[in-house]
């Protein structure tokens, strides 16, 4: 039987780690048909956190936001993540449109 490695690779705004039997099998699960691990994105791992949550669901994908301490997740939120360890809060957008056609309206030509 072969052994189960837990790899790990940053892939977008996310820490992954998933539980394979090999470098092939990681690849194949993350989706990704470039080789990660040739070019350093990707790596065997012996993080406590990521070896016990990829050991839970064998083959599932699961994250983190990158820069986190706290624990790998099937869905991982990194905007609340993000917005929680610097304590703010999300801003209003700056293009509001009833404000822009009523500004346009009044404009003289």
């Amino acid at each position: 039987m072969p052994k189960i490695k837990v790899f790990t690779a940053n892939l977008g705004f996310y820490e992954t780690a998933v539980a394979a039997r090999s470098q092939k099998m990681a690849l194949a699960h993350w989706g990704v048909t470039r080789d990660l691990f040739h070019q350093g994105h990707a790596k065997e791992t012996h993080d406590p956190k990521a070896v016990e949550a990829a050991r839970r669901k064998v083959g599932v994908v699961v994250r983190r936001p990158i820069g986190s301490t706290g624990p790998f997740e099937e869905h991982a939120e990194a905007e609340q993540a993000l917005l929680t360890r610097f304590n703010t809060k999300l801003k209003k957008p700056v293009f509001q449109a009833g404000k822009r056609t009523a500004a346009v309206a009044t404009r003289k030509r």
